[in-house]
Formats: C-alpha cells, sequence, structure tokens
C-alpha cells in the first residue's frame, strides 16, 4: 500500500506540472475534478490487474505459466499500450452522445453542456452540484474502463502464449529468473512507474473538458465594422472585402437620394 502510495504522489505530480504548462490553464478546482477523476480509475485500473493476474495464474497454471508477476505485468503492459488508446476511441466516440442525452460534457463539472438548458429545459448539470456531476463522470469513466479492460482480457486469454513468453523472456534477459523479489520490484514499482506516469499524461488529455467549441456567427463574426464603415479586426482580405461591401452600400443609397431629388427621374 506505502508503495503504491509512491506511485500515486509521483502521478499526481506528473499531473501538476502538465497542468502548470497548460494554455489556458484550467481553474484549480476543474483540474482537482480531472486528476481525482483519474485516481479513482487508476485504482480501480490497479484491482482490476491483480484480479485478472491471481485468473490467469489459476485458470492458466502450469510448470511453465504460473508466474504471477509476468501476468501482473501482461495485464500492466495491456493496460498501457491498449486499454488507454481504447478508452481514448470510445470516450471520444461516446462524449457528443452523453452531451446530446444527458447534458453532460465530460470535464466540465459546473457549464456542462452551456446554453442547451435555455433549449431543451435545464440539463442534469444545471441541476446537480459539483460533487454529483463529478461522480456521474466517474462512474461513467468507470464503465468505460471496465468494458475496455473485458474485452482486451478476452484477447490477452486467446493471445496468452505469445504475451506471456514475451513478458518472461524479458525477465529471463535481465536476470531475473528465480528471484522472486526482484521480480516483484521490477513489476509493482519500476514499470508501474513509468507506465503511469505516460498512461495519466495521454488520459488527461481526453478527460479534460474539450474547449474547441465550432465557431458561430457566420463567416465574418471575427470581425465588426465601426461607424466609419471600416473592419475591425480580421484579416486584410476580410477587412477589404467589408470595406467594398461598404463603399458599394453608401454609393447606391448616394444615386438613390440623387434620383428621388431630380424631378420627373424614376428609380
Amino acid at each position: 500500500i506505502f508503495v503504491q502510495g509512491l506511485i500515486g504522489a509521483w502521478c499526481v505530480f506528473t499531473l501538476v506540472v502538465l497542468w502548470r504548462m497548460e494554455t489556458p490553464r484550467r481553474s484549480f478546482l476543474t483540474w482537482l475534478g480531472d486528476m481525482s477523476k483519474q485516481l479513482v480509475g487508476a485504482c480501480w485500473g490497479h484491482f482490476m490487474n491483480i484480479f485478472v493476474a491471481i485468473i490467469f495464474g489459476e485458470a492458466l497454471k502450469t510448470d511453465a505459466t504460473n508466474n504471477e508477476c509476468v501476468w501482473y505485468l501482461v495485464g500492466f503492459m495491456s493496460d498501457i499500450l491498449i486499454v488507454t488508446f481504447l478508452c481514448w476511441w470510445l470516450n471520444s466516440f461516446l462524449r457528443p452522445h452523453i452531451r446530446e442525452l444527458c447534458g453532460i460534457d465530460i470535464g466540465d463539472y459546473e457549464g456542462g453542456a452551456g446554453d442547451s438548458s435555455e433549449e431543451a429545459g435545464a440539463p442534469l448539470d444545471k441541476q446537480m452540484p459539483f460533487w454529483m456531476m463529478w461522480s456521474a463522470q466517474t462512474g461513467i469513466w468507470l464503465l468505460i474502463m471496465t468494458f475496455v479492460k473485458v474485452v482486451v482480457s478476452v484477447g490477452v486469454f486467446y493471445s496468452q502464449g505469445v504475451l506471456y513468453t514475451a513478458i518472461a523472456a524479458s525477465f529471463h534477459g535481465l536476470g531475473l529468473c528465480h528471484h522472486q523479489r526482484a521480480q516483484l520490484v521490477a513489476s509493482v514499482i519500476v514499470v508501474p512507474v513509468i507506465g503511469d506516469a505516460f498512461q495519466f499524461a495521454v488520459q488527461d488529455s481526453f478527460l479534460k473538458k474539450n474547449e474547441k467549441e465550432p465557431r458561430q456567427g457566420g463567416q465574418y463574426e471575427a470581425f465588426k465594422e465601426d461607424t466609419k464603415g471600416h473592419a475591425v479586426g480580421g484579416s486584410e482580405v476580410e477587412m477589404a472585402v467589408v470595406r467594398g461591401k461598404s463603399e458599394d452600400t453608401d454609393s447606391s443609397v448616394a444615386t438613390s437620394e440623387s434620383c428621388s431629388e431630380a424631378p420627373g427621374c424614376r428609380c
């Protein structure tokens, strides 16, 4: 437990560094929600890895494949290399559907679906306090993790020979065979210190709120016209287009006024 606590502290430090470097930076409360959501998921993931390692170690127990440290690393490496990116894909796929059906925007614990409350009644994020919104998003994340882990575990089971042999060969190459304590240190400390930091960094990139919102208001929203008909902001081309439209409008107005003043002129 103490070792796992140290690894958890290392992962939190990694997230703190990423948070301090990001632009724009999330508020501390929002970052705390994202970080704690990952910690709960990490604890659940380690529990599933230990459970799968025990099940595989017993179900596939033979003289050649009975090392639970190897099975733990098989599960852990499959988490880092397969589960993480499958969770990324599934989260990206489900995000718009969850937002549309539940009014929950992943990573947003206060604003959620934004102006949708005015169009479709108050969504869940407008009714729930911060801690309840965090609990809902954490539950969604755990369900995604569990589903992906079950699917990957089935694949690992059917490719057990190749994966177990690869990890066992790495133990042999590093001289860890017949050294149970060294294998335990490598499986529970060394590899997780590197792998967990990488996994936390990747998960943080897709569990936080997606700041890329679609542009509203048409092509010329980025700039406005002042009282003289000149554009404020925008590119030079856009400014020239607006200036030209303004001059055409002024010319049309002047022509109309001159026609109306001339006797017998019908425009």
